[in-house]
């Protein structure tokens, strides 16, 4: 789930999320908007906080699961 989406559907803000957190509202913001990347601790501390509802995998990209781990050709017959 994406964050922007929890936040209006549990009637939340960016300013309540970063209060949570610990972080700073704008890059809660930034996060929120996909304009940021949060590290891994930011990451599980908005996980926790949403009851698990947004994970670390929310934020890649979209695209599917089997491509966003597939290796080249080459270096697949290399390992």
């Amino acid at each position: 789930m994406r964050l922007s989406d929890w936040l209006k559907a549990n009637g939340r803000t960016a300013t309540w999320l970063a209060e949570q957190v610990g972080r700073d509202q704008s890059f809660i913001t930034r996060i929120k908007n996909g304009r940021a990347m949060p590290s891994i601790e930011v990451a599980a501390a908005i996980q926790r906080v949403t009851g698990g509802s947004v994970t670390a995998i929310d934020y890649l990209p979209d695209q599917p699961a089997a491509e966003a781990v597939a290796l080249p050709r080459e270096a697949a017959q290399c390992a």
